[in-house]
């Protein structure tokens, strides 16, 4: 890219915007890239003038930024004709915030999943004590501190299954199948709890619930049609059935209910 007055101004613009909404890295790397454009190139005398009042304007912003004064504590002001010495410091700057934020974002990660196993253990004591309303909460805290931790939602949704609460764990099931679409044990899972239960509305309307925001998934689609057949509903049944293997012909569950369903209705 060829730089100009005109690039060197987007980058000092992307700079004073990065600063307003508080993204530190992108306001330093803006005034990095626009003090690097500015050494690579002669300028005339009134676009000249025109980026250094920019300069300022930039320099007094980063004297602003609560992880410059952290090293800086009286700011850093912008001094003309000392742009190379500028930008080594800006760009050393650079590399210490964001080792920084590295650093919070690392311990953020730890004191959530430390969160997490405070909050599920304490669910499983009230679990155990027959207290299902205040597992309930904690279990649903814990899933809302999720971030890749995909396998708490099967996690949680066997805790409930073992204690009998078959149409409870139907919730976090749904949040498993959203997590991870494309893995076949939450639909084991979801099709083992519904069995349980003893009907099959509340599998059916999860996993229709999951297919909303999902998609048409073939293990979510094959996981419906075998729900379906159990309720006797056979073209539809059949339909999911021809969708999932359309994706995915090898299908054994999905091929069967097509067989059944195909035979109930006279094919």
């Amino acid at each position: 890219m060829k730089i100009t007055a005109k690039s060197i101004k987007e980058d000092l613009a992307r700079a004073k915007t990065a600063y307003l909404k508080n993204e530190d890295l992108r306001a330093l790397a803006g005034l990095a890239a626009a003090l690097k454009g500015f050494l690579a190139v002669k300028l005339p005398g009134t676009d000249r003038m025109e980026i250094e009042s920019h300069f300022r304007e930039a320099f007094s912003n980063l004297s602003k930024m609560p992880r410059v004064l952290k090293y800086l504590p009286k700011g850093v002001p912008y001094a003309k004709g000392q742009e190379e010495k500028l930008f080594k410091f800006v760009a050393a700057l650079y590399k210490k915030v964001q080792q920084d934020i590295e650093r919070e974002s690392l311990e953020e990660m730890r004191e959530r999943k430390l969160k997490i196993d405070q909050l599920i253990g304490k669910g499983q004591k009230l679990l155990d004590d027959g207290n299902l309303l205040e597992a309930q909460r904690n279990f649903r805290e814990a899933v809302a501190l999720h971030v890749d931790e995909d396998g708490l939602y099967p996690l949680v949704a066997m805790k409930l299954i073992d204690k009998g609460h078959h149409k409870a764990s139907l919730e976090y099931l749904r949040g498993a199948i959203l997590a991870s679409p494309n893995n076949p044990r939450a639909y084991d899972l979801l099709l083992a709890a519904s069995d349980k239960l003893g009907e099959v509305d509340s599998g059916l309307k999860a996993l229709s619930d999951a297919r909303k925001k999902a998609g048409e998934i073939p293990l979510l689609l094959a996981a419906t049609a075998r729900l379906l057949a159990k309720d006797g509903k056979w073209a539809e049944a059949k339909a999911d059935a021809e969708k999932a293997l359309a994706a995915q012909p090898n299908m054994e569950q999905a091929s069967k209910v097509l067989a059944l369903a195909t035979k109930r209705l006279g094919g």
